[in-house]
């Protein structure tokens, strides 16, 4: 159970829900947009498309400044009660200094500690194996959650979503909803035992379910779901929450459960460009901190029109956020990997060798993947992780600098970014792994032994 005394008080954020200022959501959306530009002019926030990971300490850190200020200023705005949530400086810093410096997933031999990391951090990032809600058939959910438990570097993992059960729609608020929602935890500590890791840290057990009764029917040890699991509660775009959210937050916060937050800001919406959507995302881990008591957090920035995090701009943005982050607080930082191509092409194998290596030396853990741009049911694979946490721990291994990750990662982005408007979407599970071994294919093995001797010669080795 967590300590209540690190959290910003609850009932608080809820008063403050309730009476707040009150204002139209299209009037805190401009006021943000306006906001977030005259920090980035103030700050001297500049993207410089060649160098995709900087090594400024000095711009990461004013980054962050902008983004307290924006947090200060804007507050966060309640879509129920069409309020903002504001604190103080005092508060904001308060609650800072206590952030969790661990979280731990798993039981027994499975148990993993997740720790702040550092810019050019020398331990090994935590890897969050997920298939981040890619729709999947009722049928090979759970083969498809196998692939993921049973890879070695998974220290935890989640599953993908179904959008029918039983032959039955799930739609939102349904009674199939919690029906399915209970089956969503019951399959995937399944997949764990078929593993052979029944004990493994599952960091969001739940993501067919959307409404809390459907969540809090299924967090019951008997369905699988144990302490040392966990939730993640996601913040609306831009630094908005509602009544629903704060439901989940306020049962989560009673529970054994690790609580995440989750923040996926639009490059090219509300917050502007690269330098914008920078100041909002670090902006978005204070809403997680002191709004959703959140123990670690989780961030998938997507560009607005291409759906992926692997263009050269939201790299440069990926960095600067972790950089910030690391280097003025304590948080616990996990990136997720959002890839424009799918399964068992070459493209999809740059793009995580270049989103991996971007995270992991900016200060991040890992969360791999989304991938075919997290559209296209059936394509996703535990290879897709696998891939992307080899990079990881091979960056760490070798002492990665930023200035030689962004000459490694330049070249990886000018061999695919050209096709990223039309990437293509790659092979579905069953046609990319072997059925009755829940292996990757020759097909894909190969493929990637393959893209390993390519990156040598651009100067960096995976063994």
């Amino acid at each position: 159970m967590r300590d209540h005394g690190k959290f910003f008080d609850f009932l608080e954020v809820i008063r403050r829900a309730e009476s707040g200022e009150a204002m139209k959501e299209g009037d805190y959306d401009r006021r943000l947009g306006k906001k977030a530009l005259f920090l980035m002019k103030q700050y001297e926030i500049r993207y410089d498309p060649e160098c995709v990971i900087p090594a400024d300490d000095n711009m990461a850190d004013r980054v962050y400044q902008a983004a307290v200020d924006l947090f200060l200023d804007l507050g966060v705005y309640c879509t129920d009660t069409q309020r903002v949530i504001r604190f103080t400086k005092e508060e904001l810093q308060w609650a800072l200094n206590h952030v969790p410096q661990e979280v731990r997933y798993g039981r027994e031999k499975e148990t993993v500690s997740v720790f702040p990391r550092k810019v050019e951090d020398r331990r090994d990032p935590v890897c969050f194996f997920s298939a981040v809600g890619t729709p999947v058939t009722e049928e090979m959910f759970l083969p498809i959650a196998q692939s993921y438990a049973q890879e070695a570097h998974a220290d935890t993992f989640s599953g993908p979503l179904i959008t029918s059960y039983k032959g039955i729609l799930v739609t939102s608020g349904s009674p199939i909803e919690v029906e399915a929602a209970i089956w969503n935890t019951q399959m995937l500590r399944e997949a764990a035992r078929r593993a052979g890791r029944p004990q493994i840290g599952i960091h969001n057990f739940q993501s067919t379910g959307e409404k809390t009764d459907a969540t809090i029917a299924s967090a019951q040890e008997k369905f699988g779901a144990f302490p040392g699991d966990g939730l993640l509660v996601a913040a609306i775009a831009e630094l908005k929450v509602d009544f629903e959210r704060l439901k989940k937050v306020a049962f989560l916060r009673q529970s054994p459960y690790v609580l995440g937050a989750l923040y996926g800001p639009l490059m090219g919406g509300y917050a502007g460009g690269p330098g914008g959507t920078a100041i909002a995302l670090v902006a978005h881990h204070f809403l997680g901190l002191l709004v959703f008591s959140a123990e670690r957090h989780n961030s998938f920035p997507i560009h607005i029109h291409h759906v992926c995090n692997t263009s050269r701009d939201m790299l440069w943005l990926i960095s600067m956020v972790g950089q910030a982050l690391a280097r003025n607080t304590h948080l616990i930082i996990v990136s997720n990997a959002f890839m424009a191509s799918g399964p068992c092409t070459e493209m999809v194998i740059d793009e995580l060798c270049a989103q991996s290596i971007t995270s992991t030396v900016s200060g991040w853990h890992l969360n791999p993947s989304a991938v075919a741009k997290n559209r296209q049911p059936m394509r996703c694979s535990g290879m897709e992780p696998r891939i992307h946490a080899e990079v990881g721990h091979r960056v760490v291994q070798i002492g990665l600098t930023r200035k030689e990750a962004n000459e490694i990662v330049l070249k990886l982005v000018k061999g695919y970014e050209e096709k990223i408007s039309e990437a293509p979407i790659g092979k579905m599970f069953q046609e990319c792994y072997q059925m009755d071994k829940i292996r990757p294919t020759d097909e894909y093995e190969s493929l990637f032994s393959r893209k390993k001797k390519e990156w040598k010669g651009l100067g960096f080795e995976v063994i």
